[in-house]
């Protein structure tokens, strides 16, 4: 038992290690409005409300380098609101459970949000084959930047084994910092 509670620390102090060194970036914090798209797409949000967590202090309540921990962003669309979470730095998914031939069978899914250079990437998609982009597939890839004049440019890229693939630029301006 002693062995395995040691085992846990040292995988909770890497991956917390590890998480915490790709958290940095600009702050999105905001209400924004969209200015423009480079190509008319459905279901574009008209505005977004963004808020990130940022984090200061460690466990014990000491002074740390401070990272954003999570972003929860709330889409404005005419048809209605859609509101979502992240964790910052984590990359997950879901598998199918295997069945009685000891085949995995249905829909695989991965979703990850994680900083390259200043910028914010969300990626998810899901796949009914054995590998990513296999069988039945889709793949999301957006990415979220600021420019000079701190205008949030978003670059959101499709793919599909199904449908064609896409890529739109949104432009949106801050409104507010809440």
């Amino acid at each position: 038992m002693r062995v395995m509670g040691k085992l846990w620390v040292v995988v909770l102090t890497v991956l917390l290690g590890t998480s915490l060194h790709a958290q940095s970036g600009p702050d999105f914090t905001g209400r924004w409005i969209l200015e423009s798209r480079s190509q008319p797409a459905p279901d574009i949000p008209k505005a977004l409300l963004v808020r990130e967590s940022l984090v200061r202090t460690n466990v014990r309540g000491e002074p740390m380098k401070p990272f954003f921990k999570d972003i929860a962003v709330e889409r404005e669309f005419e048809s209605g609101t859609r509101s979502e979470t992240r964790e910052i730095g984590v990359v997950g998914g879901v598998v199918p459970l295997i069945g009685p031939d000891g085949r995995i069978s249905g829909v695989r899914q991965h979703h990850a949000v994680t900083w390259e250079g200043n910028a914010l990437v969300f990626e998810s998609g899901s796949y009914t084959g054995a590998t990513p982009e296999t069988g039945v597939w889709t793949e999301r890839r957006e990415v979220w930047s600021l420019d000079s004049n701190r205008r949030l440019h978003l670059v959101i890229t499709t793919l599909s084994s199904v449908g064609a693939s896409s890529t739109v630029t949104l432009v949106f301006r801050r409104v507010r910092v809440p």
